[in-house]
């Protein structure tokens, strides 16, 4: 019913996004880092609740932790989702997606980049057939 960690940040060093072309769903992942530590995480969706659940929970999961840190819970939540229904598993893809479009997008900026974000394609779509 509230989920956190809802919404754009302000200044964020990385924005990316998980985008299924087919259905037209989407997460956008905000991150605001500090050396290798998640300050803040944000993100949106025009996804199902189970989308907006997982990026709840991984969000709070990850929010002021270090990014290896994060990195490997990405990796365990992935893990776990995999033995879940077909739909759990396209919506935990679509999050963690954008979580890693906003990485590469910050790495981007780093290096001299300016685009706004980073976007991934991705094949699955959170409504699947069960």
């Amino acid at each position: 019913m509230h989920p956190r960690n809802y919404g754009p940040l302000k200044a964020p060093t990385g924005i990316g996004v998980g985008h299924s072309e087919r259905s037209g769903e989407f997460v956008m992942f905000y991150i605001k880092t500090e050396g290798e530590i998640l300050q803040e995480v944000g993100y949106a969706t025009n996804g199902c609740q189970d989308t907006v659940v997982l990026g709840s929970m991984f969000t709070e999961m990850i929010k002021g932790e270090s990014l290896e840190y994060a990195q490997k819970a990405a990796i365990k939540l992935r893990d776990k989702v995999s033995f879940g229904p077909a739909k759990q598993q396209a919506c935990a893809d679509m999050v963690l997606t954008a979580f890693e479009a906003a990485l590469i997008h910050e790495r981007n900026c780093i290096e001299g980049s300016t685009e706004e974000l980073y976007a991934i394609e991705i094949d699955m779509e959170c409504e699947v057939e069960e």
